[in-house]
C-alpha cells in the first residue's frame, strides 16, 4: 500500500526495519532442510521466508508449486536430495538474513545493493529530507517515488476542467532479488491519485544485482530520467485523443502481453469502470488505478503502474 511521509521519515522507518538484517557466506555442506519452511545453516536452525523458498526451489531445480504442496517430509527429502547434488559443484552460497528468518540464497555473482544505500545515495544527490514522497515497503520489494509539483502539467488543456499530472522520479530495489535496481520516470495524477511509472527511453535505467553500476551510473541515469519525463508529457495529451474500440478487450489484449494472472485483470476490469472511456488515456488510467487496490503486494503494485507506462510509451504522434 502507498503511503505518503517525508523522505527523513522513510530513511528512518528503513533504517529501523532492517536494524537485525546481516549477511553471510555459508558453506553449501552446512546447509539441510527440515522442510521448505525451515532448515538447519551452521548448526542453527531458522526460519525460511517465502521470498527465500522460491529462490532455493529454483536454485535446486525443484517446481515451487510441486515443493509447497508435498508434506513437511517429502519436502526435506526433495531439498536435501538436491542440496547434495549442488554441493558436487559449488562451495558456497551468499544468505541475507533478517534475524533468525533466511530471506534470500544467491550465488556469489549477487552484488548486495540495499535500501539504505539507494536512500543514501537520494541524500547525496541533492533531495531534501523533508520532501513529501510516496513509498511501498514489503518483505520482497522497496519503492520511493518523488513528485516534482512545480513542473505539473495539464492533460488535458483546453477543455474547462482541470486534470493535472505531476511529474517526478521512481526507485525501486529488491533486497531478494525479486527486481533489478530501477530509477525511472513518475508520473502523479492529482485528481484521483494514480500513479505511473516509466522506463527512460534515452538511457539504461535498471541494473541487475550483479554489479555497482546502478550506483556508479546514478547521476546520469537521474538526468536521464527527468529528461525524459518532459518528452512523455504530449504522449500523455495524444493519449486523451487516441480512440479505442473495445476497451475492456484491449485491458485484457494488454494484461496478456505484461503476463498478468487472471485476478489482476479482473482488478484492472474493475478499475476501468471507475472512468471509463473509449480512448487508451482511460486504458492507461485503469491500470495505474489497479495499482492502488489494497490486495495487491508492493511488486504488483509496480507491475501494474509499470504497465500503464509500457501502453503510455505506445503512443505516437
Amino acid at each position: 500500500m502507498i503511503q505518503t511521509a517525508s523522505l527523513e521519515n522513510v530513511i528512518d522507518h528503513v533504517h529501523r526495519i532492517s536494524a537485525h538484517h546481516f549477511d553471510e557466506t555459508v558453506p553449501v555442506q552446512d546447509m539441510e532442510f527440515d522442510s521448505l519452511n525451515q532448515m538447519w545453516v551452521g548448526g542453527k536452525q531458522v526460519e525460511v521466508a517465502p521470498s527465500a523458498q522460491r529462490l532455493i526451489s529454483n536454485r535446486l531445480r525443484v517446481p515451487f508449486s510441486y515443493l509447497s504442496r508435498c508434506p513437511e517430509n517429502l519436502q526435506a527429502e526433495n531439498l536435501n536430495y538436491w542440496i547434495e547434488q549442488e554441493r558436487q559443484h559449488r562451495d558456497t552460497f551468499f544468505c541475507r538474513f533478517d534475524g533468525n528468518h533466511l530471506r534470500a540464497v544467491f550465488t556469489d555473482r549477487y552484488r548486495p545493493l540495499d535500501n539504505m544505500e539507494v536512500l543514501s545515495q537520494l541524500i547525496q544527490h541533492g533531495f531534501d529530507p523533508t520532501t513529501p514522497v510516496q513509498y511501498a515497503m514489503d518483505d520482497g520489494m522497496f519503492l520511493v517515488k518523488i513528485p516534482e509539483f512545480a513542473r505539473a502539467f495539464d492533460v488535458n488543456p483546453g477543455y474547462g476542467k482541470l486534470d493535472e499530472i505531476v511529474p517526478g522520479v521512481s526507485f525501486a530495489n529488491s533486497e531478494v532479488g525479486l527486481l533489478a535496481f530501477s530509477i525511472e520516470a513518475f508520473f502523479y495524477r492529482l485528481v484521483c491519485t494514480n500513479g505511473l511509472i516509466a522506463k527512460t527511453s534515452s538511457t539504461v535505467s535498471r541494473f541487475k544485482h550483479i554489479s555497482q553500476r546502478g550506483l556508479e551510473r546514478f547521476p546520469e541515469t537521474l538526468a536521464g530520467v527527468i529528461e525524459d519525463s518532459i518528452h512523455k508529457q504530449e504522449q500523455f495529451k495524444l493519449s486523451r485523443h487516441s480512440s479505442v474500440d473495445d476497451p475492456i478487450r484491449s485491458i485484457e489484449s494488454f494484461s496478456q502481453r505484461f503476463g498478468l494472472s487472471q485476478t489482476e485483470t479482473e482488478v484492472v476490469r474493475q478499475s476501468y469502470h471507475h472512468e471509463p472511456g473509449a480512448t487508451m488515456f482511460h486504458i492507461i488510467n485503469a491500470f495505474t488505478r489497479a495499482a492502488q487496490e489494497a490486495s495487491l503486494d508492493t511488486l504488483q503494485a509496480y507491475r501494474m503502474e509499470s504497465a500503464g507506462g509500457q501502453i503510455l510509451s505506445m503512443i505516437k504522434h
